[in-house]
């Protein structure tokens, strides 16, 4: 039977100030994981984010596990392989009903607008 890769648009062109910290949720039961997981993201400004996941089963409190990375650090319009905002990433979260992403605004200046795909397989 083949895999089905499902992706979710996380950040919509939301915009951040430069100590702004924006969340999104997803209910992981409504798809057929396998436990793959990628994010894209495109960003425009002149502000940095980092990107971090959360998980929970109770969809309430959300937990960072103890040696969990962020997803993107220190990332700004002129960061990602092509120096221009974009970059996709593949990152290993454990067993849980719920994710949550947070961006958290860096340095000087701010973000116009931060796109982010996840990708779940």
């Amino acid at each position: 039977m083949a895999s089905h890769i499902s992706v979710i648009k996380v950040f919509n062109g939301a915009a951040m100030t430069t100590s702004e910290v924006i969340t999104e949720k997803v209910d992981l039961s409504r798809f057929n994981t396998e436990g793959f997981f990628s994010m894209q993201i495109y960003l425009t400004g002149t502000g940095n984010i980092t990107l971090t996941w959360s998980a929970s089963n109770d969809g309430t409190n959300f937990v960072t596990p103890t040696g969990a990375t962020a997803i993107f650090t220190a990332f700004g319009p002129n960061s990602g392989p092509a120096s221009n905002g974009h970059d996709i990433h593949s990152f290993d979260p454990l067993l849980a009903k719920y994710l949550k992403f947070t961006a958290t605004g860096q340095g000087a200046g701010a973000i116009t607008a931060i796109n982010c795909h996840l990708a779940i397989q």
